[in-house]
């Protein structure tokens, strides 16, 4: 009798979390501007304890016109100042096929990861291994200048310009 009052208060707190509305309390624009809610507001119920999901919105043609959305629980959350941000867990990278449309995942293990914030900035980069350059038994790199320079770029971090949601559950 106790393993199934149990497993019923289980089926009951599971049905109620998947049954939990979300509100947006703040909304940024590719620029960064505030285009509903408030940081302020965000800010306290960050501060309440309130978990929270935040979407973006990319813009590769800059056209200021959403090309796709993402969405993401907020699991390790920054509140520097007046402004918030967020890492976002890795991911396995992927890539849009526009033509069908189609998300296609990319067949390797690289990752990718970011920190977005309610500035309106994506700050994101591939996870890789370490460059690991090698050396010779004169010590000559066994990589050419170019070749380093070129893997370096890759594990650069940019940053992109996105609209941001935040969202607390109500």
């Amino acid at each position: 009798m106790k393993n199934i009052i149990i497993g019923l208060v289980s089926l009951l707190f599971c049905l109620t979390l998947q049954s939990q509305s979300y509100e947006i309390v703040l909304a940024t624009d590719f620029d960064g501007n505030v285009t509903a809610g408030s940081k302020e507001a965000l800010i306290k119920e960050i501060r309440m304890g309130q978990p929270v999901r935040i979407g973006w919105q990319l813009d590769f043609d800059e056209d200021k016109e959403a090309d796709f959305d993402h969405w993401a629980e907020a699991e390790f959350i920054t509140i520097l100042g007046s402004e918030v941000f967020t890492q976002i867990r890795n991911i396995n990278a992927q890539i849009p096929n526009t033509e069908i449309p189609q998300i296609e995942i990319i067949p390797n293990n690289l990752m990718w990861t970011a920190i977005l914030g309610t500035n309106g900035k994506l700050v994101n980069r591939f996870v890789m291994k370490d460059l690991e350059i090698g050396y010779d038994d004169e010590g000559n790199a066994l990589m050419t200048d170019e070749e380093i320079e070129q893997e370096m770029g890759r594990r650069t971090p940019q940053t992109w310009a996105v609209a941001t949601f935040w969202a607390v559950p109500r």
